[in-house]
C-alpha cells in the first residue's frame, strides 16, 4: 500500500531546481471543448452506474434482462462486525469499483472531490437530467450524483453511536452478475442481508471525509431543508471523527490498514466546517493537527487529501504556516513540482507511480493537484510564473492522455467516442447475470459504455487488457477513487473552453439576480430581485483567461453598479456568489 512520505528539505529544494523531463509549458489542449464536455459528462454519470439499494441505477434501469432494478435492499440488517444482524437502515450509497461491496474510505473521498470540483470549478457542471435521468430539474448534474452518497453517509452515523464504514465481505468477489441479481445469491456470495461493519472507537479520519462532503453539499444544495440537514450531520460528525482522529478503521480484506496518518482528513473537515459556520474553533482545530506537519505527495487518492487541504488553507491566508516556517502553500507547489518531476521523457509524458490500483487515478490525483494551483493563480493568489505554465500543460497532458492521446489510440474512459477497445472490470457495465468463465469475461462485449476511468498502463506501452488473470485488478480495475480525480482535473479545463453561463434553478431559497445591460460599455447593474439571500454577496468578473479582473462586495439587497470603463473589448463571465448558490452571466463589451 502506499504511503505518505515525509522528505527533506534539502530533496524539496533540489525538486524545485530540476528541469522537467517532459515540456509542459509547450502542450497544449489536444481535444476541441465539445469533446471535454462529453467526457466530464460520461466520466460524472459512471457515478450513476455505481449507485446501490433503490436509487435508480440507470445500468440496472437500461437493462432489459433485469426484472429488478434494484439491489441490497437489506443493508443493516445482516451482522454487524461478525455477531448477530443489525436493524438499521444502511441501503444506498456508491458500489466501490465494479464489485458491489460500500468502502467508506473510497466513498468519501470520492464524494468529496465532486463537490470540490463544483465548489471550485462550478462552471463545469451542466444540469442535463433530475436525480432518475428524466429531464433537468434545475440542480446540476453533479449534485444530484452526489446527492446519493451525502445521503448514505448521514444513515452511517448510527443512533447507537457508532460509525458505518463497511458494507459487504469477499463472497462479493466470487460471482460475476450484476448488483440486482447477486442480491438474490447467498450471503456468502454477496446476497442480502449483507455484514456490515461498524465502530464507535475507530474510523475518524473516513468519518472526517463525509463531514468534508457534507458541508460542501450543505453550501450548495438547493433546497434549504436537506442543505440544513447535512449541515447538522457535518457539525455532530466531526465529534466523532475528532474522538476518533488517529484511530483508522482497517477495511476487511481488499484494501489492506490504511496508513496511521490522519491529519489531512482531519484539517481538511475543520476547514470546511470553519468555511460553512465561520466559528473560529474550527479553523484553530486546523492548525492544531497540521502544528509541525507536511505530508509530500503522494497524489490525491483514497487515503491523501493533503492539497485540497494547501488549497483551502491558501484561500483563508496564504501566509499560514506549520510553525516551523513553512507555508502550506509553499507545500502544494512542491508537490505540484514533484509529479512534474515524475514525468516520462517520451512523447507521452505521464507519470509513473508505484501503485498495485491503477496508474492513471495517481496521474490524475497529481493533475488535480496542479488545477488546484492554477485555480489559485487564477484568483491572484499565487503569482503567474513558469511553474503555473508547467502545471497548465500538466493537467492537460494528463487527461488527454486518459481521454486517448496515448501511444495506444485507445481510451481509457471506458466507452468514450464509442471504443471500448480497452477492458473494464465492472460488472453492471458488462450487464451478464450467467456468472461467465475467465475466458468469456476477457472477451465479450459490454451492454454499457460506463465512463468509467480504467486503471491504465504499468509502463510505456505496457497495458494487459484483461479482466481475469494476468494484470488484472491493476490494469483493468475502475470505481469510484478512479473517476474522482478525473472529474476534478477535467473540470479546471471544462470550466475555461465550455463555461455553463445559465442561470441554475434555485428551487426554494428563491434567489434571481438582473444582470444589465450584458453588452455594455462603463457600467453593469447587479440587481437582486428575488429574495432569498442574506443579502452579502461576492461579485465577480472574469477574462477568458480566467483572471478575475473586477471583484465587488454587496451588504445589502439594492442594485449594484459595477463601473468597468478600465475594462478591454472582450467577453466576459460575470459571477454572484453568496449564500446557498451561484448565478452566472455572460456580459460583453463593444
Amino acid at each position: 500500500m502506499r504511503m505518505k512520505k515525509l522528505f527533506t528539505l534539502s530533496l524539496l529544494t533540489a525538486l524545485s531546481a530540476t528541469s522537467f523531463a517532459f515540456d509542459f509549458t509547450s502542450y497544449s489542449n489536444g481535444y476541441q471543448a465539445s469533446d471535454y464536455r462529453e467526457a466530464i459528462n460520461m466520466g460524472l454519470k459512471f457515478f450513476g452506474g455505481q449507485r446501490c439499494g433503490d436509487t435508480h441505477n440507470w445500468m440496472l434501469h437500461e437493462n432489459s434482462s433485469l426484472s429488478k432494478k434494484y439491489c441490497h435492499m437489506q443493508d443493516g440488517k445482516g451482522k454487524v462486525n461478525g455477531g448477530g444482524n443489525g436493524s438499521f437502515d444502511l441501503t444506498g450509497g456508491w458500489h466501490d469499483c465494479g464489485d458491489h461491496i460500500k468502502v467508506g474510505t473510497t466513498m468519501g473521498y470520492a464524494a468529496f472531490s465532486l463537490l470540490a470540483s463544483y465548489d471550485i470549478w462550478p462552471a463545469a457542471f451542466q444540469d442535463n437530467y433530475d436525480g432518475e435521468y428524466g429531464p433537468k430539474n434545475g440542480i446540476p448534474d453533479v449534485l444530484d450524483e452526489a446527492k446519493i452518497a451525502t445521503d448514505y453517509f448521514m444513515k452511517c452515523f448510527l443512533s447507537n453511536g457508532e460509525f458505518c464504514y463497511y458494507v459487504g465481505d469477499g463472497g462479493d468477489h466470487r460471482v460475476w452478475m450484476t448488483s440486482s441479481k447477486q442480491s438474490e445469491q447467498s450471503v456468502d456470495n454477496g446476497g442480502d442481508p449483507r455484514p456490515v461493519w461498524t465502530s464507535s472507537s475507530k474510523g475518524g479520519p473516513q468519518a472526517a471525509n463525509y463531514v468534508s462532503a457534507l458541508c460542501l453539499m450543505a453550501k450548495h444544495y438547493p433546497d434549504a431543508d436537506y442543505a440544513a440537514k447535512c449541515k447538522a450531520a457535518a457539525i455532530a460528525g466531526y465529534e466523532f471523527a475528532k474522538k476518533n482522529k488517529d484511530a483508522q478503521a482497517a477495511i476487511p480484506e481488499f484494501y489492506g490498514s490504511p496508513n496511521s496518518e490522519w491529519t489531512d482528513e482531519l484539517s481538511l473537515a475543520a476547514i470546511m466546517l470553519y468555511n460553512m459556520t465561520e466559528q473560529e474553533s474550527y479553523l484553530a482545530d486546523a492548525k492544531s493537527y497540521l502544528a509541525g506537519k507536511w505530508e509530500s505527495n503522494s497524489p490525491l487518492a483514497w487515503d491523501t487529501m493533503s492539497d485540497y487541504v494547501y488549497f483551502y488553507i491558501a484561500r483563508i491566508n496564504k501566509s499560514m504556516n506549520n510553525g516551523q516556517g513553512g507555508t502550506y502553500l509553499s507545500f502544494l507547489e512542491k508537490n505540484v513540482k514533484f509529479h512534474l518531476g515524475k514525468a516520462t521523457p517520451d512523447a507521452n509524458g505521464f507519470p509513473y507511480y508505484a501503485s498495485r490500483w491503477g496508474t492513471n487515478k495517481l496521474a490524475l490525483g497529481g493533475a488535480t493537484a496542479a488545477a488546484l494551483y492554477l485555480k489559485l493563480v487564477e484568483e491572484g493568489i499565487v503569482a503567474e510564473s513558469n511553474t503555473s505554465k508547467e502545471a497548465e500543460g500538466f493537467r492537460t497532458r494528463i487527461v488527454d492522455y486518459v481521454m486517448g492521446k496515448n501511444e495506444f489510440n485507445h481510451t481509457f474512459l471506458h466507452g468514450f467516442k464509442g471504443d471500448m477497445k480497452f477492458r473494464l472490470h465492472h460488472r453492471n457495465a458488462m450487464g451478464r447475470n450467467d456468472n461467465p468463465p475467465s475466458n468469456v469475461k476477457n472477451t465479450c462485449d459490454y451492454m454499457f459504455a460506463s465512463g468509467g476511468v480504467i486503471g491504465g498502463p504499468s509502463g510505456t506501452g505496457i497495458f494487459e487488457n484483461v479482466i481475469e488473470g494476468g494484470a488484472s485488478y491493476t490494469e483493468t480495475e475502475g470505481g469510484c477513487d478512479y473517476n474522482a480525480p478525473f472529474i476534478s482535473a477535467i473540470a479546471s479545463i471544462a470550466a475555461k473552453m465550455d463555461p455553463v453561463l445559465t442561470d441554475v434553478v434555485d428551487v426554494t431559497r428563491n434567489t434571481n439576480f438582473n444582470v444589465y445591460p450584458t453588452v455594455f460599455d462603463d457600467y453593469i447593474i447587479v440587481d437582486p430581485v428575488e429574495i432569498g439571500y442574506d443579502g452579502k454577496a461576492e461579485i465577480s468578473i472574469v477574462n477568458i483567461n480566467g483572471q478575475t479582473v473586477i471583484a465587488e462586495s454587496v451588504v445589502d439587497f439594492n442594485p449594484t453598479v459595477i463601473y468597468t470603463s478600465s475594462l478591454p473589448r472582450g467577453v466576459y463571465v460575470l459571477k454572484v456568489n453568496y449564500d446557498g448558490g451561484q448565478k452566472t452571466f455572460k456580459v460583453i463589451k463593444e
